[in-house]
């Protein structure tokens, strides 16, 4: 079968604030995968990452329709879900005899409402998708009947819809092929500024699953997430070796969400990189918690020159009230750790989660600046469906709306007067970090090639059109 994978239609400059540079794209990883799994059952796989192109709902309708699909098969993401249901019915007025497949965060954590949601959807694939949807396409170019795949909810053709007996995730990660890079049009490609050094950069992944997944804002942290699993660092060598050698990759950007557990395994890892050669640096993930020196020093004696820590507050209160599982002291230690070993810091924190207040705020802001790491975000909260603070937050505050972009607040606890209010604080925290002269001095200090010039001064005008974004009235 010719299979269409689709990134809906979201603003990605939206989404990540200012819109000022066309960057922040990264290839999509889950639906390489896919590819990677269906192709060699057969299946011809095209990619329309509808975001990339900056498609809207029609633009992304015509260039599918173009690929000639047999079915399309969508990833679904809770901040693009209302415009995939769009872009299903806008295929399906094209062509109602098309299936259409979801897949996805949104339907692993939704997909008991998405049918009702959504008239236009035929088949549902909640959780790790490629088993499932390889013998779906299998058994559909056969004709067969599907009702008994097992990770598959089904709209009949009488209109009812089934669900079949759930799949137990892959265990054995090596047993996947890497995702098939071929379906991205890798040029395209652009990381955020600052998120890497040289340019080709990609993303690998080396687990699934969180080996903590207790925080209360995260999805991981919800009922539906699934157990942790890692490749084997054989696996994950060869996969980058490959990349270096076709796609000439310069750097790689490692996606998963906490890439610094289990040392043994980095360790290892470490050394079978180095006896590649390669000569590629590499930027990380990791939890405050769970590194230590000795764990950075070896990271960054094999390449990795950047790790992003998620802090999220400078209270020791909230961040127990959202179960992140940290202290204070451990994001003291693991920003200190990662400079002496000679690595740039990201971080990040957020603002205004349910039962925060002002004074919560200014404990994060100083906490931040003590901090004094390379780039540190400051984000409102935004309330994630199928998480617990997202089934508590109405409880907190008001939800000003569902969607929203990264930078602009989308919930007001009851501590805090309105939008407005968190929109300058915001703004404040961002003027007193980046404007202080000790992290001024630190930045120029940093610059040591033309490159790095180039991305620290897109950085700051990426950030500065952050600073003074104008606050949207009707959401204050």
């Amino acid at each position: 079968m010719r299979l269409t994978l689709v990134i809906p239609p979201f603003d990605q400059k939206k989404t990540f604030g200012g819109g000022v540079f066309n960057r922040g794209m990264l290839p999509p990883l889950g639906v390489g995968y896919l590819a990677a799994y269906v192709r060699p059952r057969g299946h011809t796989v095209v990619l329309i990452d509808s975001p990339l192109y900056d498609y809207d709902c029609a633009g992304a309708a015509d260039a599918i329709m173009r690929s000639k699909p047999d079915i399309v098969g969508m990833s679904v993401l809770t901040k693009c879900a209302h415009s995939a249901y769009a872009l299903a019915k806008a295929l399906k007025q094209k062509d109602k005899s098309l299936p259409i497949i979801f897949g996805g965060a949104h339907v692993t954590s939704f997909f008991e409402n998405i049918f009702k949601e959504c008239p236009d959807v035929d088949y549902l694939i909640p959780g790790e998708g490629e088993e499932s949807l390889g013998e779906l396409l299998d058994r559909l170019e056969k004709k067969q009947e599907v009702d008994d795949i097992k990770g598959l909810l089904v709209r009949l053709s009488d209109g009812t819809c089934i669900a079949t007996a759930p799949r137990t995730p892959v265990k054995n990660l090596d047993a996947l092929p890497s995702p098939d890079r071929d379906i991205y049009d890798n040029r395209l490609y652009v990381p955020l500024p600052n998120q890497n050094r040289q340019l080709p950069a990609t993303t690998v992944i080396t687990s699934r699953g969180c080996p903590y997944g207790k925080c209360r804002f995260c999805y991981q942290g919800g009922c539906y997430s699934s157990p942790y699993r890692r490749r084997s660092p054989e696996n994950v060598v060869s996969e980058i070796d490959n990349l270096v050698q076709t796609l000439k990759v310069k750097e790689i950007i490692f996606w998963d969400d906490n890439f610094c557990v289990n040392y043994n395994w980095i360790e290892r890892f470490c050394d079978l990189l180095d006896e590649k050669q390669l000569g590629i640096g590499w930027t990380v993930q990791g939890r405050v918690n769970t590194v230590s020196e000795k764990m950075l020093m070896r990271m960054a004696a094999s390449g990795c020159y950047n790790i992003y820590y998620g802090l999220e507050s400078g209270s020791q209160e909230m961040l127990d009230f959202v179960q992140k599982g940290i202290t204070l002291e451990q994001s003291r230690n693991a920003v200190k750790w990662a400079k002496r070993a000679g690595m740039e810091i990201r971080g990040s924190v957020i603002f205004a989660m349910p039962s925060d207040t002002p004074e919560i705020s200014e404990q994060t802001i100083r906490f931040a600046c003590e901090l004094n790491v390379d780039w540190m975000i400051f984000y409102p909260y935004h309330v994630q469906p199928g998480t617990f603070l997202g089934e508590i937050a109405s409880d907190y505050g008001t939800i000003l709306q569902e969607q929203a972009d990264m930078s602009s607040p989308s919930y007001v606890p009851k501590a805090y007067l309105d939008a407005e209010q968190i929109s300058k604080l915001i703004k404040e925290a961002n003027r007193r970090y980046y404007l202080r002269p000790r992290y001024i001095l630190r930045t120029l200090w940093r610059i040591k090639n033309p490159y790095t010039l180039k991305s620290t001064i897109i950085a700051f005008f990426y950030w500065f059109s952050l600073v003074t974004k104008r606050i949207d009235k009707k959401n204050a």
